[in-house]
């Protein structure tokens, strides 16, 4: 500690400081005085377990990384202060990120939430916040039942990443109207969902934008929706060990931009993508199931082992 005291006296101008691996409770106070600092991480201290209201000062920092530190309680009260806050990496004992933890934070564009075992909902209270945020990632909350309504409020979102989330189905999202978001996501990734079933309406709102989506490890996924053909700019479609899946959607063959399609430990979808539904994929120039990649015109033309 007293050579981070020594080092933030001396270098005044400081603008990346990697704390990264250290082993301390506390950041002195004296953080608040290094004005220029921009990138600050705090990644994998497993003794902190608070960050002090001093780094609210830093008014120039633009990432702060405190994932890994499985001691930390909470963020500071006064983190709306990080005017200039654009990628915010956070591992907390909060039951519920709401307006008053992140909320705050207009300028975010990347928020990462991870291993926060007791997190049970997002963005409550959040109408209208975190609106140029671009890219959100969730994983490995165990407890989390919730994104919220209020996610519809991303309007700048153009990649969700949820990943390992075992309570979580996605279904709450779809409200008492079986409203459609108005989102403009470009890339999905969904991954590890045991409770997902299907994949929820809400996302028709990203019919025009989408153009990655990868579904992985959702053993009770059961159907691909409808409305899967009617995603227009989708270029790359990717699903892994999703056993209960077993059929492409009517309809595939309109994904007209799909260039890229990779199926693995979905043995059903596999064999009937290679029989009696391989019509509906012909028109991907790349084709890999269950490892070994195909052409495909009119007919199977040729494989070859991956």
């Amino acid at each position: 500690m007293s050579i981070l005291k020594a080092c933030i006296s001396r270098f005044k101008y400081l603008r990346v400081l990697d704390l990264s691996n250290s082993s301390f409770e506390l950041l002195p106070n004296s953080i608040g005085s290094l004005k220029h600092l921009r990138y600050l991480t705090l990644t994998s201290n497993l003794i902190i377990k608070q960050l002090l209201d001093s780094i609210c000062k830093l008014h120039s920092l633009q990432t702060l990384l405190v994932d890994g530190c499985n001691n930390l309680e909470r963020l500071p009260k006064g983190i709306r202060e990080i005017i200039s806050l654009r990628f915010l990496v956070v591992r907390t004992k909060h039951t519920c990120l709401s307006e008053k933890v992140v909320g705050c934070l207009d300028s975010l564009r990347f928020l990462g939430i991870y291993r926060c075992e007791n997190l049970k909902c997002l963005f409550e209270g959040m109408e209208r916040r975190l609106t140029y945020l671009r890219t959100l990632v969730v994983a490995k909350c165990p407890s989390l039942t919730s994104l919220s309504l209020n996610i519809k409020h991303l309007t700048a979102l153009e990649t969700l990443i949820i990943d390992n989330c075992k309570e979580l189905s996605l279904m709450e999202m779809e409200g008492e109207d079986n409203q459609v978001l108005k989102l403009s996501l470009q890339n999905l990734i969904i991954w590890s969902l045991p409770n997902l079933e299907v994949l929820p309406q809400w996302l028709q709102g990203s019919t025009n934008t989408l153009q990655v989506l990868w579904i992985g490890e959702c053993e009770n996924l059961k159907a691909l929706p409808e409305w899967l053909p009617r995603l227009k700019s989708l270029h790359t479609l990717w699903i892994g060990k999703c056993p209960k899946l077993s059929s492409l959607s009517e309809g595939t063959e309109a994904l007209t931009a799909l260039r890229d399609l990779g199926i693995k430990g979905c043995p059903d979808l596999s064999r009937k993508c290679r029989e009696e539904n391989s019509h509906k994929i012909a028109h991907a120039p790349q084709i890999n199931l269950e490892g070994t990649r195909y052409t495909i015109k009119k007919k199977m033309a040729s494989t070859s082992t991956s």
